[in-house]
């Protein structure tokens, strides 16, 4: 049973919380732009990266932040806006709070043991509070409180967007470990719970080298592996593919790790739902392996490491040929309602094909199938990138 204390707290974490409203409307998100729905029903459409100047704009739902920004969060709207840092900042984040909320002095929290070990950031109180009500919820037996905690949920994902609270998050002996619990796939909670733990997870890691590396010498990166090998929800298995890479991105023995027999397994996962989110989530799936094999991307690692180019030469031999074989098949019987899928699926072999060309290669049948389907395509303007990505194929 939670806790009197967590319904003690309940005022403060409102003050955090995004509207519930906002939750049943989450946003459809493709390489290029974000579509939600606005409160009269209306779709509304806007680039999926943040478009920033020199004035303060509102970041809409599902925007990525390109890295650099001066991000301002206003307590009271629950708004995020950002623009361009100007030459000479004073600070990272400015929070607009109502005049009867005051905020807690930043302070220096005692060193516990837990994932995050390394972290001595201060954030305000309010925050704090919100990790402690995600770690007493995060244990208990009783599922009422799921609403509430998605809104928490939200209400972090939207701070840690800046590096003070995603450090807090990461420094609380409770904080990543309680968001692993919650996004555990063989948890009893909701596929909503477990995704929404997972996108603050690899929020606050994104951009963030000293995040990536705490979690990863806690020994984390299995847990994340893991969230993604046994999810079988579309949703939540995107978003744990989502914290996967933000851990591993950029970080060189993160990349070590994973680049072997881990993302080898990738190619057995098996996921349920409404097809579009079923070729989503394979989407992310694709793309973090073409990002993790993509030797351009890390060539100062692999440059250093000798017998890590062995290590990501069998990955890209396994994934090539199982490319090759998803392409083939979606080539000959059809069954993606758009192009993104084959799409990823006709880049990343292309990617692999000329980065490991003693490891990957295509058969004749493959090139002669992508060249009649890039002829079929036409001048289909939707299918352009997908037709393009077949040619080179060929």
């Amino acid at each position: 049973m939670v806790r009197l204390s967590i319904y003690s707290r309940l005022a403060v974490a409102v003050l955090f919380a995004v509207a519930a409203a906002t939750a049943d409307k989450s946003p459809s998100i493709d390489d290029n732009q974000v579509c939600t729905t606005d409160t009269e029903g209306h779709q509304v459409c806007y680039p999926r990266l943040f478009n920033a100047t020199d004035e303060f704009q509102v970041v809409q739902p599902g925007q990525d932040l390109p890295p650099g920004l001066h991000v301002q969060i206003n307590m009271a709207s629950g708004e995020r806006l950002a623009k361009l840092m100007a030459p000479e900042p004073k600070k990272d984040l400015a929070l607009v709070v109502p005049e009867s909320l005051p905020v807690d002095p930043p302070k220096d929290n005692s060193r516990q043991r837990g994932f995050g070990s390394g972290y001595k950031p201060a954030a305000a109180e309010g925050f704090q509070a919100h990790i402690d009500l995600v770690a007493e919820l995060s244990t208990s037996v009783d599922r009422s409180q799921a609403d509430f905690l998605h809104n928490t949920l939200l209400a972090m994902e939207d701070l840690v967007h800046d590096t003070r609270y995603a450090d807090e998050l990461i420094h609380r002996s409770t904080g990543a470990t309680s968001l692993l619990r919650l996004s555990d796939a063989n948890s009893s909670w909701p596929a909503n719970i477990r995704q929404l733990a997972s996108v603050v997870l690899g929020t606050a890691l994104q951009n963030n080298p000293q995040a990536q590396e705490s979690l990863f010498v806690d020994g984390a990166l299995p847990l994340f592996i893991d969230n993604v090998v046994r999810e079988n929800d579309a949703r939540a298995l995107g978003k744990h593919v989502f914290a996967l890479s933000a851990l591993v991105r950029g970080n060189n023995k993160a990349l070590a790790e994973f680049a072997g027999e881990s993302l080898r397994n990738l190619s057995t996962l098996t996921v349920v739902g409404d097809r579009k989110v079923r070729d989503m989530a394979e989407v992310r799936v694709v793309r973090l392996v073409e990002d993790v094999l993509n030797s351009e991307l890390h060539p100062d690692f692999l440059e250093s490491a000798e017998d890590m180019k062995k290590v990501f030469a069998v990955s890209a031999s396994a994934w090539c040929s199982e490319l090759a074989d998803r392409l083939q098949r979606e080539l000959v019987e059809p069954s993606a309602e758009y192009y993104e899928r084959p799409l990823a699926y006709a880049h990343a072999l292309q990617v692999l094909r000329v980065q490991y060309p003693d490891n990957c290669s295509i058969s004749n049948e493959l090139q002669h199938l992508a060249q009649n389907k890039a002829t079929q395509l036409g001048n289909d303007e939707s299918a352009a990138d997908y037709r393009q990505a077949l040619s080179e194929l060929v």
